[in-house]
C-alpha cells in the first residue's frame, strides 16, 4: 500500500455504517480530499479529539491497492479551533468558508494557497478578530485563487478606468462581473452599491498579501457594502446559494435583535 502524510483541516465527517467516519478534509499537500477513519466511533482511543470540525490536523493515510478512499492510520491534532464549534457566531462563519471550499474545490488537485488561505482565516476567527472583516478577505481571495476575481478596476460597460470615473458611489454588473459607473447604470436602484472607498479598499487587499491584510481597518459602511457586494458575487457564479447562508443570516438577525451588531 501506498501512504501519504500531510496536515490537514477538517470540512466536513459523515458517519459511517456503525463504527466508521468519513472525513472531507483540506490537506496542505493534496487538495480536497475525502478518507475514511475506521473504528473511529467505536473507540475513543483510536483517534481521541482528532476528527472534529474546522480542527488542523496531521495524518498518515495509506491508498488501498485496489482503489477507493484513503484509510486514516494515524491523526494528531494540531490546533483544535475549539472556540469556532463552541460559539454560533465563529461557526456560522466557519461553515460558509468551508461550505465554499467543499463545494468549488475539486478532489485530489492541490490548492495550498487556499489551504493556507483556510487556516490564516480559522486562526484570525479564533483570536477573535473582526469576523465580516476576516470573511471578506477570504472571499476577494477565494475568489482569486480561483480565478474569478471580480473587475473593480474599471466600468465593466464603458471601460473608463476607476480614477477617471465621476462620483463616489458605483454598481456592479454580476453577470460582466465589474463595477458599472453612473453614467452606465440603468438601474440606479441597484442593491449592489459601492463607495469609491470600498472599492479602493477592496483593490487594496487584491493586490497585497495575507501578512498585510492585517494592517487594514474597516469602517461599518465599507464592511456592509462588501459584504452584500461578495454574498451576491459568489453565489451567482458558484450557480447555487450556499446552504450556510440562512444559518449565517439567522445568526446575524439574532445579534442585531439583540443589540450586537
Amino acid at each position: 500500500m501506498f501512504s501519504i502524510s500531510t496536515v490537514a483541516i477538517l470540512l466536513r465527517r459523515i458517519e459511517y455504517g456503525d463504527h466508521d467516519l468519513i472525513v472531507t478534509l483540506l490537506t496542505r499537500d493534496y487538495g480536497k480530499v475525502s478518507m475514511i477513519a475506521k473504528f473511529a466511533r467505536k473507540s475513543r482511543k483510536r483517534f481521541p479529539g482528532t476528527l472534529e470540525l474546522f480542527s488542523k490536523i496531521s495524518l498518515v493515510a495509506t491508498l488501498p491497492k485496489k482503489g477507493g478512499m484513503p484509510v486514516i492510520k494515524e491523526a494528531a491534532l494540531k490546533h483544535p479551533f475549539a472556540s469556532l464549534r463552541g460559539n454560533l457566531w465563529k461557526t456560522a462563519y466557519a461553515s460558509y468558508w468551508t461550505e465554499l471550499v467543499l463545494t468549488w474545490l475539486e478532489e485530489g488537485k492541490a490548492q495550498e494557497k487556499i489551504y493556507h488561505l483556510l487556516k490564516y482565516s480559522l486562526e484570525a476567527l479564533d483570536n477573535g478578530q473582526c469576523p465580516a472583516v476576516i470573511s471578506i478577505i477570504f472571499q476577494l481571495y477565494f475568489l482569486q485563487f480561483s480565478g474569478l476575481s471580480p473587475n473593480l478596476k474599471q466600468c465593466s460597460r464603458c471601460q473608463i478606468a476607476l480614477e477617471k470615473l465621476p462620483g463616489e458611489k458605483f454598481g456592479f454588473d454580476l453577470a460582466k462581473g465589474g463595477l458599472v459607473c453612473q453614467g452606465c447604470l440603468t438601474d440606479k436602484s441597484s442593491p449592489y452599491q459601492l463607495s469609491r472607498g470600498t472599492v479602493k479598499q477592496l483593490l487594496w487587499i487584491q493586490a497585497n498579501s495575507l501578512k498585510n491584510v492585517k494592517r487594514l481597518k474597516f469602517a461599518a459602511p465599507a464592511i456592509k457594502e462588501s459584504q452584500v457586494f461578495l454574498e451576491a458575487f459568489i453565489p451567482y457564479h458558484l450557480g447555487r446559494e450556499p446552504k450556510s447562508f440562512k444559518f449565517l443570516n439567522h445568526i446575524r438577525n439574532l445579534k442585531s435583535k439583540a443589540g450586537n451588531g
